[in-house]
């Protein structure tokens, strides 16, 4: 079940989201908040697996709190609601570790599906973006290719592949302990000399590395 944070200073959109969640088995909703500050402190009380973000804070901008929330607890997924269709704004979300990012002029459902999404390890670009979705990670390969010509899957064992790929599309070590049957320590292992042979220094290298080998793809959910 996945515990989620709702973030919005518009007590409507609030009501709207909450009803969205309502009733619905796989979500559990830990707390609402107004603003930057009620959303940390709820971050630091709850530890939710999602925070619902709105992108329009008085105060901070939601890029900026989310950049907050991630420094404190990396292991969140967060889904950015937000009225801004231009590339640069989604380009930044994503670049930051935002997971979601859905139009409020779209309808309700969506935002569920983004969760769902992002809770499964996925991204979840809204399909009124599809143009740019397709073209992100396009490009993410590109570079990959371009700044750093990166060894092929191969040469990594079985189990460094199968570890990187989760990581890549946003699992957690737990998360992919898990799935995969080992405990935590390994799967840093695994991710350690995964990262290593491909000579990956970072979580932003570990995304353009998923990307030029079609992971997100794999993982993005059909609308």
């Amino acid at each position: 079940m996945a515990r989620v944070i709702l973030v919005d200073d518009h007590p409507v959109v609030l009501a709207g989201l909450v009803t969205l969640l309502d009733g619905l088995p796989d979500f559990e909703l830990v707390g609402q908040a107004k603003s930057a500050s009620q959303a940390l402190a709820l971050v630091r009380e709850q530890a939710p697996g999602i925070v619902v973000l709105d992108m329009g804070l008085p105060g901070m901008n939601g890029v900026a709190l989310a950049e907050r929330i991630l420094e404190g607890a990396p292991e969140t997924r967060i889904v950015m609601l937000t009225h801004y269709e231009e590339p640069s704004y989604v380009q930044n979300a994503l670049r930051i570790g935002i997971r979601g990012y859905v139009l409020k002029s779209s309808p309700g459902d969506k935002v569920i599906q983004a969760i769902r999404t992002v809770q499964g390890g996925g991204l979840y670009i809204d399909s009124e973006l599809q143009e740019f979705r397709s073209e992100w990670v396009r490009k993410q390969a590109q570079r990959s290719s371009r700044d750093a010509p990166l060894p092929p899957t191969g040469t990594l064992t079985t189990r460094e592949a199968q570890v990187l790929r989760l990581s890549a599309i946003g699992h957690s070590n737990k998360e992919i302990a898990r799935r995969v049957d080992l405990g935590v320590k390994s799967v840093e292992t695994y991710r350690y000399r995964a990262c290593k042979k491909l000579l990956l220094q970072s979580r932003l290298d570990i995304i353009r590395y998923g990307a030029s080998q079609g992971w997100f793809l794999a993982s993005e959910s059909a609308d």
